[in-house]
């Protein structure tokens, strides 16, 4: 695991493209690779990453915004890790808790935030661009 670089850019495009329904655009990820309260972390090493965390903090808490792993690369607990590393970031900026939004029906993403310690804590109602809820899920840091 490893800080993002401006170099990473086109592979997280690749990623958002291959995790999500309504991915980021190419913009959207470059101002949180450049935005100083964005935690935006890659696993891969020196190789292209087959994975990315981006987390951003404020006010004593942060927000896991967005976490994709490659197809070919899902079910080795990469975003798992990835989590795992931002979390020891987030602890050493003295931050307290971690927040996330989850689609009900994401139930990949919701065993691993909760074999991760995210707790429920609220239901936001037509929270996505679809119509669709959303859980909000807490983990103390």
């Amino acid at each position: 695991m490893r800080p993002a670089a401006a170099a990473d850019l086109p592979r997280l495009v690749e990623l958002e493209a291959a995790g999500f329904a309504e991915p980021w655009s190419p913009e959207m990820l470059a101002a949180e690779l450049a935005h100083p309260c964005s935690v935006v972390l890659v696993a891969g090493g020196d190789r292209a990453p087959s994975g990315y965390a981006c987390f951003r903090l404020g006010a004593g808490e942060a927000e896991l915004l967005r976490v994709a792993v490659a197809p070919e690369a899902r079910g080795r607990g990469i975003a798992r890790r990835l989590i795992a590393a931002g979390f020891e970031r987030l602890r050493a900026a003295g931050l307290a808790s971690c927040f996330l939004e989850v689609r009900p029906a994401n139930v990949s993403a919701l065993a691993v935030y909760h074999a991760l310690g995210f707790e429920p804590r609220g239901h936001r109602r037509a929270y996505y661009r679809d119509g669709s809820d959303a859980l909000v899920l807490q983990r103390d840091l």
